[in-house]
């Protein structure tokens, strides 16, 4: 009888006045993300009522859209007003665009992309210019301290991407309002990639794939898999990293040397932990969007490397940027200077800073040099050696230049980056075991995941799409016991929220 009266009352407070308003409040302090409690709790109500209409394909895109609609307004308040704007805005400069010819259709492709980015470059770099000016020319104009909208640099590319398509009639535009809607809003890669491209997304909603066992066992996978990387990976090599970074003087040299290690594992399992998540709810809705990492740090060079980070943002930049100022086709000291511009835009993409115009021109530099090398030594790339090698030079330099992406200045990154070279002590290494047993634990943990071979890693996963319905379910049951366990010590926003 008491535990009936406890579960009775458990429900009630669950839908009491407070709860019902803060489920239709928004904070920009506080985001909805995938990790929340509430969005879990949520989205499971969201999942039954699908159930009931997965086969009617009219009202569930309906549906998808209405509750993508509300996860945006849950992360960005009255900015979805700004969103809903662009998106309809962007389907009707599409369907000019494709019935236009000559000059006329190059104007309406520029006019859109000047007003697709317009609000992009407003809301994140109008403080950044204002704050130069005022340092480099002497002005006292005023900071506008602007809120970023959740999602404007992803939803603003896909945007671009789709007009760009069209413009070359490598797409026809979407023949419904709706479909282009859909596409815009979906929510699992809303607010923080993968970058879609309408070409790969537009034909499943008419034709979505069917949700058999095995796409249901792939798609819980793909969730608690990132649910686990952001969670117990991630937030906690986090916490080391955010201390470091508060006090960087008080910390040693082979301290700066971890931390370094840390933060690299922390931004991939971070990012690649919310593109799972993603994929993996998309999946459970019967939509499939691309990978967006395949073993980053197992690259053997930097060029390598941008083919398997970020996947969708590097083919985004080489298709969109790259190839049009001219790619590789006008020499080789162009094909340098396009790639040092791509690659500059592609830092300053993540943040009104000069930091991350530095991390980019470091990469464009790296690649460039890369190139010369590749162009006059030729190594087999079946000679272990050389590669073991590549891999070690390629992931330390990655490791080193996101110091600037995680300090908050480049006085703070360049101590960092001082002290690991002329200040660390590899005796320590003992001390630090000893007196930071969980972070050496789950840097060895990073380690083991990100460096053990693709033919290990699709084994287990494909023995673990064998194991009985009921194994699924222990792991939903076990994973978000712990995500209430841990919610108030650990969760932080993804990283890639803030760009």
């Amino acid at each position: 009888m008491l535990q009936s009266t406890v579960d009775i009352n458990f429900i009630l407070n669950l839908f009491s006045a407070e709860n019902i308003k803060a489920a239709f409040s928004y904070s920009f302090n506080e985001p909805w993300f995938f990790t929340e409690f509430s969005f879990l709790f949520v989205f499971g109500f969201f999942l039954i009522i699908y159930s009931f209409i997965v086969e009617k394909n009219k009202w569930k895109n309906v549906y998808i859209i209405l509750f993508s609609l509300f996860f945006y307004y849950k992360s960005s308040g009255p900015f979805l007003g700004l969103f809903i704007l662009m998106i309809i805005s962007d389907y009707l400069f599409a369907k000019y665009i494709a019935n236009q010819e000559g000059l006329k259709k190059k104007l309406l492709l520029y006019l859109s992309l000047v007003y697709s980015l317009s609000f992009l470059l407003y809301f994140k770099y109008s403080d950044f210019v204002v704050l130069n000016l005022n340092q480099f020319a002497g002005t006292h104009f005023a900071l506008n301290n602007l809120f970023l909208p959740i999602g404007i640099s992803f939803y603003t590319f896909q945007s671009i991407s789709y007009l760009v398509d069209v413009y070359r009639n490598e797409l026809a535009p979407a023949k419904r309002f709706s479909d282009y809607a859909f596409y815009m809003t979906f929510f699992p890669h809303l607010v923080a990639g993968p970058i879609v491209r309408a070409k790969d997304f537009l034909p499943q909603i008419a034709s979505p794939n069917i949700i058999d066992s095995r796409l249901y066992k792939e798609s819980i996978l793909r969730i608690l898999m990132g649910l686990m990387k952001k969670l117990f990976i991630a937030d906690y090599l986090g916490k080391y990293v955010t201390i470091l970074h508060a006090t960087p003087n008080g910390f040693s040299g082979f301290e700066h040397f971890m931390s370094m290690y840390a933060y690299s594992f922390q931004i991939y399992f971070d990012f690649s932990g919310y593109s799972d998540i993603a994929i993996g709810i998309a999946l459970l809705l019967g939509y499939r969007l691309k990978d967006n990492f395949d073993g980053p740090y197992l690259a053997s060079n930097i060029t390598i490397f941008w083919r398997k980070w970020h996947i969708s943002l590097s083919n985004w930049l080489k298709d969109y940027i790259y190839i049009p100022l001219g790619g590789s086709r006008h020499g080789v000291f162009k094909t340098y200077l396009f790639l040092l511009i791509t690659m500059l835009i592609g830092g300053f993409w993540h943040g009104a800073d000069w930091r991350f115009m530095f991390w980019g021109l470091a990469h464009g530099l790296a690649l460039v040099l890369h190139k010369i090398w590749s162009t006059y030594v030729k190594i087999n790339p079946k000679n272990m050696l050389f590669s073991f090698l590549g891999v070690v030079l390629t992931f330390n330099f990655v490791s080193i230049c996101w110091i600037f992406f995680r300090s908050s200045s480049f006085e703070i990154a360049f101590e960092s980056i001082n002290s690991i070279f002329t200040k660390i002590n590899f005796l320590e290494a003992y001390t630090f075991t000893m007196a930071r047993p969980e972070i050496t634990i789950l840097i060895l943990l990073s380690m083991l995941i990100v460096f053990t071979p693709f033919k290990v890693k699709n084994f287990l996963i494909e023995k673990s799409y064998k194991l009985p319905a009921f194994t699924y379910i222990i792991l939903i049951t076990l994973t978000l016991q712990l995500i209430i366990q841990f919610k108030d010590d650990l969760i932080q926003p993804f990283i890639y929220f803030q760009f």
